[in-house]
């Protein structure tokens, strides 16, 4: 992978909303060639991915959950939407403006295609495609 550089803002947003995490423990990206940073670390044995963008605002984290923390509401709308559908792990993703969905990998039973859904944490479901 090539190594992208990191304004110290960047890193000060990031340190900010994460000060437990050694900088050198994460791994940086681009989400958005030049307009959103992407920061892969791990924090108490959760895996978590933070997007910033270039001029500092942190968009939204990532972090993986299991699918008994997920609400209710959610799983049961996951079911009616996909019920031939394998689960292969669970993100909840809470973003800047308070909103919170979860991303779900699913396999499908027929087929054995992967893919990903987004559902709202009311259950209304949002998108589904590859690599979210």
């Amino acid at each position: 992978m090539e190594s992208i550089f990191i304004p110290n803002e960047i890193l000060r947003v990031f340190k900010k909303a994460f000060p437990q995490v050694n900088l050198a423990d994460v791994e940086w990206s681009w989400e958005v060639p030049a307009k959103i940073y992407e920061a892969d670390f791990e924090l108490d044995g959760t895996e978590y991915e933070v997007e910033i963008t270039v001029t500092g605002h942190l968009l939204l984290t990532e972090k993986e959950i299991s699918y008994s923390d997920t609400p209710k509401v959610v799983t049961t709308a996951l079911g009616e939407y996909f019920p031939d559908h394998a689960v292969e792990g669970v993100c909840q993703v809470d973003y800047s403006n308070g909103d919170t969905s979860y991303e779900f990998a699913l396999i499908n039973a027929a087929t054995g295609a992967a893919f990903e859904v987004h559902f709202r944490e009311d259950g209304l479901f949002i998108l589904s495609g590859e690599d979210l």
